[in-house]
């Protein structure tokens, strides 16, 4: 028995290639008609287009654009705002750039014309990890009388502990962080260990490690003749809080955004 539970130990997890995608939320007061695209440091990875349309005080959301996390590349969104409602501004472009890990990276403050940027890393079905990079099977799992848990290896439903799950987990095993969850995991060698499942925005062993928030930067290409003192004004008090900001850090740690006012 020990023998076949080892064998589909092997086959329900293992490391392989990255499996991953970018989604992008944005929100904002007005209409806009906006182009978003993805590149990366690598050569070998081509730049991705997307035209995309946001109605007022609605959530637009492009679902799962595909990219690479497992060679550590830095990726950069640029977001080319090409047409605002109710505003004498021509243009402008938001950008970021990031080495992307599994979870959601929300700028503390955003700039005009959005309220919300959101930016969510996940992993394709039966992937996990911070780079996508550990494949786990669920239907081998369940054979075995287990699931795939958050850290993508094999272990009991939440709660539970144990060779046939029926023992309880007491929260004081793992000793986890910012509202952690310790979880149960079999290795390839049968021997069961207590882990933290950390919660978006945090890492480490205990989950004591925050994860780095991301700067934005905005840039405004503005016609003379129609800029006028009273949006220039606006521009310059236009940065607010994000609406989609998902965890709350320390005042701080809020990374100033920067604005460049183009004459052309």
């Amino acid at each position: 028995m020990n023998s076949l539970l080892y064998l589909l130990l092997l086959l329900a997890f293992q490391r392989a290639e990255s499996s991953g995608y970018l989604e992008l939320s944005f929100k904002s007061d007005f209409n806009l008609k906006a182009v978003v695209n993805v590149s990366s440091s690598s050569e070998d990875v081509s730049p991705t287009l997307i035209p995309f349309h946001i109605s007022p005080n609605k959530t637009e959301t492009l679902h799962k654009i595909p990219i690479n996390l497992k060679d550590g590349l830095t990726y950069q969104l640029s977001i080319f705002v090409i047409n605002q409602d109710r505003l004498d501004i021509d243009n402008s472009t938001v950008t970021a750039s990031f080495v992307p890990k599994q979870g959601i990276l929300s700028p503390l403050t955003v700039m005009f014309p959005f309220k919300g940027i959101k930016i969510n890393v996940g992993c394709d079905k039966q992937w996990f990890g911070e780079k996508c990079d550990v494949f786990c099977c669920s239907e081998t799992a369940s054979r075995v009388g287990k699931e795939c848990n958050a850290l993508g290896q094999l272990g009991c439903p939440e709660g539970k502990r144990g060779l046939d799950c029926g023992q309880k987990i007491a929260k004081t095993w793992c000793k986890c962080k910012n509202q952690g969850k310790c979880i149960s995991s079999f290795g390839k060698n049968l021997r069961e260990k207590m882990q933290c499942a950390c919660p978006v925005g945090f890492s480490g062993a205990h989950c004591e490690k925050e994860v780095p928030t991301i700067e934005v930067m905005s840039t405004y290409g503005v016609d003379p003749k129609k800029f006028e003192i009273g949006t220039a004004k606006m521009l310059y008090d236009s940065v607010i809080d994000n609406e989609m900001v998902e965890v709350s850090r320390p005042h701080s740690s809020h990374l100033l955004h920067n604005l460049k006012i183009n004459d052309a």
